[in-house]
């Protein structure tokens, strides 16, 4: 659960600087929507969303309170999606032949032809 929190403090680090940047066009749209990141661990997305933190590991503490504002301020949030549904899994780890073809034309990709 810490390394998935960890990434997906990382996530919403580049969420915010990507909603910033966005803002700053004058031409976007106002007021801007939340920026919707997708994770694979419950337990992860449930400490997210947890507004108590028991304080075990100062590192995950610390980023708790940063993920835990930028939800209640309505930068991000997060969605549940199943390791089996989860396009990045081929980019993480390794996988069956099946998944990863799958998980290859969720992406768009198409095969070539050799």
């Amino acid at each position: 659960m810490a390394a998935e929190f960890v990434a997906l403090a990382s996530g919403s680090k580049e969420a915010e600087w990507l909603r910033s940047m966005l803002w700053e066009i004058p031409m976007w749209p106002k007021p801007m929507p939340s920026i919707s990141l997708h994770c694979d661990s419950q337990s992860a997305l449930s400490r997210a969303y947890s507004q108590v933190y028991n304080g075990k590991s100062k590192h995950i503490g610390l980023r708790h309170s940063y993920v835990r504002n930028l939800i209640t301020n309505g930068v991000i949030t997060i969605d549940y999606v199943k390791s089996g549904q989860n396009l990045a899994d081929p980019l993480t780890k390794g996988l069956a032949r099946d998944l990863v073809w799958k998980t290859s034309q969720g992406m768009g990709l198409k095969p070539t032809k050799i």
